[in-house]
């Protein structure tokens, strides 16, 4: 089996894939998802995962968290491993040179776009997740209370009221209906001027859907941050498990999907490791960064139920903010 980039793969015993060329590249840097691939489904970080990269980082490797969420929901993750490097935030929209700050790089959703979605949202009854700057508004459910539910986090009637405080950097929506209904309108209205991606489960079903600007994905975010701390692809690794995980695996050497991964990034990894409530992360930095040993065990303790994969809108207030 061989996989794109022309590096052979072989496959160990217990049948994960494995490769052997890169081992003989030094791993400078270190690109990992968030969800589904450094924390576990009940959206706690691995803590297996966070030594390991510690350690990476203690050997001089750079660890660049790429995600969906919005930067200060990473923030508390980068301090529990102590990360102090550069961020890719809300699919790659958002580069923060570290979890503090300065922005490197940002780009806004169109306002004609932004308020057609809306108005099509509030007319159909989808409850829209408005990210401006870093504070998410989310359209009221039976229940709720309008205004601010926790920092950063505001209820508002009608999804449109979002706008009022400037152009979005990203829009959520977990309605199924509204997962394709909006989908079309960005590719036949708007085409150019958005980056729209579906995230699934690890059955295939369609999770959620995130609007972007156009250009916002995690290959063109991780290729400016590699060029600016002068890292080539050939020392780079990517973790994911999700297709939006897959703009980035075409700036690494060394691809990695997680077991919970969906079939595309799986097809396209170089390696295959255990899953997201199996230390995926851990088994892979101990294996092929810190070099502890091809046979090394795979990570053991009780799988969790995934408790996120099942309710839309209170998975984001929960904290699984997207992927």
């Amino acid at each position: 089996m061989s996989h794109a980039g022309g590096l052979p793969a072989q496959t160990s015993h217990g049948g994960t894939p494995v490769i052997s060329e890169p081992m003989q590249n030094h791993v400078a840097l270190i690109a990992v998802d968030l969800d589904g691939t450094l924390l576990r489904s009940d959206s706690s970080l691995c803590p297996e995962g966070g030594h390991a990269l510690a350690a990476a980082v203690s050997r001089g490797v750079r660890v660049i968290l790429t995600i969906t969420r919005n930067s200060d929901s990473v923030r508390r993750f980068a301090a529990e491993i102590g990360l102090t490097e550069p961020v890719i935030c809300t699919n790659g929209a958002m580069i923060l040179g570290t979890p503090d700050g300065p922005v490197w790089h940002r780009r806004l959703i169109p306002g004609p776009l932004a308020e057609s979605l809306a108005a099509v949202a509030d007319a159909e009854g989808y409850s829209l997740i408005t990210t401006v700057g870093e504070v998410s508004y989310i359209r009221q459910q039976e229940g709720q209370s309008l205004g601010e539910t926790q920092p950063g986090r505001w209820v508002v009637g009608r999804n449109v009221e979002a706008l009022a405080a400037g152009d979005p950097v990203r829009i959520l929506n977990y309605d199924p209906a509204g997962i394709p209904h909006l989908r079309r309108i960005c590719e036949s209205q708007f085409a150019g001027q958005a980056h729209v991606e579906t995230y699934f489960r690890p059955d295939g079903s369609a999770k959620s859907l995130g609007v972007f600007a156009a250009g916002s994905d995690k290959g063109t975010a991780l290729r400016l941050v590699s060029e600016r701390l002068g890292i080539d692809r050939s020392q780079v690794m990517a973790i994911g498990d999700n297709p939006n995980d897959l703009p980035m695996f075409a700036c690494a050497s060394i691809r990695v999907a997680m077991g919970n991964a969906t079939r595309d990034v799986k097809a396209a990894a170089t390696v295959v490791a255990p899953s997201n409530d199996d230390a995926g992360v851990a088994w892979t930095v101990r294996r092929y960064v810190l070099r502890e040993g091809a046979g090394l065990d795979r990570a053991t303790g009780q799988s969790r139920a995934a408790r996120c994969a099942s309710a839309g809108v209170r998975e984001y207030l929960s904290g699984c903010d997207a992927d």
